[in-house]
């Protein structure tokens, strides 16, 4: 068939999608083991979550210090034959921090992942945390940190953070050297000891996966040692603040970050599904109506987005953007005027029916291959989704009418519940606030 590219093509509509979450496989010792087969190359990427992050810390960045540092050798490996070892084989390390869980990963290559598993393991269980690459590691971190808190929309978005979670919540920590200096590799030895392990963990193996790759995960995983039962989730008590707004004085800022914060519901709430999309029409996607109004309209920003987070403990709302000092108050105005209509006025069809295939595009491409259904997985882990979520977005907002939004608007958008933070320098910024 020879395409005419003079000639548009059809615009459809999303049929019906559906998608059944795999069973984990239990081995011996308590791991949960998660198999996504499919594509076409022979690549895989093996995943490995622990329950422990940031919120389980007994001093800040210890969790995250921890997961960057197992890469850096083990027992049976240095620092720099873990380095070569993964040059030659062609593969990869990644490993971050979350809230409750840490994760370590592998790319590889089918014909060489009986050669990577087993350093990869090691890696995990047998870390030695080397002097030098961690003092390397620190001096990284603290310049990205040192970076981080000259620019306003870092500092705005840990003033309005600290505002709503409170000042001692993990989530509104504001990293400083201080931090770095009270930690040893002892704690992070520690840390490793109390939550990397094989009943804590859950591995999600995607890719081109066969017998052979499923097997040896199965043997080199399920044979380590395991006596004491997986670790509680820690939740952090929450203590916001009376203050709905706050200004941080930045000297000669010639720019202003502004953050919003509002409460939200759980993902477990029957309202959740509507409460994202209402969000999304907000400022989830560029033709959003806060980007439609104070970028395009107005002219006040470059960019500004609105945000539905939902953490394993509850969700918050969060907009930001950066300005010039001039535009702050208009901003902040337009922001709540926005927030106000959605509460006010019916959403048009034609710019429902926009936001709602928008979003239908946006979890088609959790098909796109099996590390994108492996993603899907991990939401089930790191954030409580339950494994039918999927489906029952699609049904939901398939069916989802205007009426609904605005009725999910009066309950949830509070315009006297907002926390607002500002951070520019305050002789500048002041004068624009009097139209508030």
């Amino acid at each position: 068939m020879k395409l005419d590219y003079m000639q548009q093509p059809a615009v459809e509509a999303f049929g019906t999608m559906s998608y059944h979450c795999p069973e984990p496989i239990v081995l011996e010792n308590g791991t949960k083991l998660y198999v996504v087969d499919g594509g076409a190359q022979e690549i895989n990427k093996i995943e490995v979550a622990f329950r422990g992050g940031t919120f389980d810390e007994e001093k800040p960045m210890v969790g995250t210090l921890t997961s960057s540092m197992i890469v850096h050798g083990s027992k049976n490996y240095s620092s720099q034959e873990v380095a070569e070892k993964l040059d030659y084989y062609g593969s990869w390390f990644g490993s971050r921090c979350m809230d409750c869980h840490s994760l370590v990963s592998m790319h590889s290559l089918n014909r060489c992942f009986a050669d990577t598993l087993p350093m990869f393991v090691d890696i995990i269980r047998n870390p030695v945390f080397p002097v030098k690459e961690y003092e390397l590691l620190q001096g990284k971190m603290r310049s990205a940190y040192r970076t981080a808190r000259r620019k306003v929309k870092y500092l705005a978005n840990l003033e309005a953070a600290r505002l709503f979670f409170g000042d001692e919540h993990p989530l509104a920590c504001n990293v400083v050297d201080e931090h770095f200096d009270r930690l040893t590799i002892d704690d992070l030895k520690t840390f490793h000891s109390r939550f990397y392990r094989p009943a804590n963990c859950t591995i999600i193996l995607s890719g081109k996966i066969t017998d052979k790759e499923r097997e040896l995960v199965m043997q080199l995983f399920g044979s380590l040692p395991e006596q004491r039962c997986s670790t509680p989730i820690a939740i952090p008590e929450e203590h916001r603040s009376e203050r709905r707004f706050s200004i941080v004085d930045c000297k000669d800022a010639v720019q202003a970050g502004v953050t919003m914060m509002m409460p939200a519901i759980p993902r477990f709430h029957p309202d959740y599904i509507k409460l994202r999309v209402l969000v999304m029409a907000l400022g989830g996607y560029f033709g959003s109506r806060l980007m439609s109004n104070v970028r395009e309209d107005k002219g006040y920003t470059y960019g500004i987005n609105a945000s539905l987070l939902g953490r394993i403990s509850g969700a918050h709302i969060v907009i930001g953007t950066e300005c010039d000092n001039r535009y702050v108050g208009g901003v902040i105005k337009e922001m709540k005027y926005e927030i106000k209509r959605l509460v006010d006025e019916l959403i048009p069809e034609e710019e429902l029916a926009m936001v709602k295939s928008f979003i239908m595009s946006d979890l088609v491409k959790m098909f796109d291959t099996p590390f994108a259904l492996a993603s899907y997985i991990a939401s089930t882990v790191f954030f409580g989704v339950s494994p039918d979520y999927f489906n029952r977005q699609v049904q939901e907002i398939s069916t989802l009418t205007a009426h609904d939004l605005r009725d999910v608007a009066r309950k949830y958008f509070d315009a006297d519940d907002i926390t607002v933070a500002v951070v520019s320098d305050r002789s500048k910024i002041e004068p624009t606030l009097s139209q508030l």
